[in-house]
């Protein structure tokens, strides 16, 4: 006869994750506002509200892009990945022209140019 033996876990609850990292919350509300606000207003201004925000939010994500804050990012891996993206595109539009660029730039790494 064999020994066999169970165990048990106690069940516990898992809490559910109040912040879930909402980015368009905000966005979603000054449009909001915006709508409200331009209810009392004419259409003609309105489009310009529209475009003004749009503008806006456009020009506050291209900060945000190039912002300071991403110092893991180093100036050599952003030339590699920009010199990697044109390899491939020459490799798509002109294969003899992609192997010379790859010839070149293999020779300027190794001689450490770049």
């Amino acid at each position: 006869m064999a020994f066999s033996a169970t165990t048990v876990k106690p069940v516990v609850p898992v809490p559910p994750n109040a912040s879930v990292g909402n980015d368009m919350a905000p966005s979603v509300l000054s449009v909001l506002i915006l709508s409200l606000y331009a209810a009392k207003k004419g259409s003609k201004s309105f489009r310009k509200m529209k475009r003004q925000l749009t503008w806006n939010v456009l020009k506050y994500k291209a900060q945000s892009l190039f912002s300071k804050r991403a110092e893991g990012i180093s100036n050599r891996t952003l030339l590699y990945i920009l010199l990697g993206v044109l390899f491939l595109i020459l490799l798509a539009l002109s294969p003899y022209a992609a192997l010379a660029v790859a010839v070149i730039l293999l020779i300027l790494l190794l001689a450490g140019v770049i």
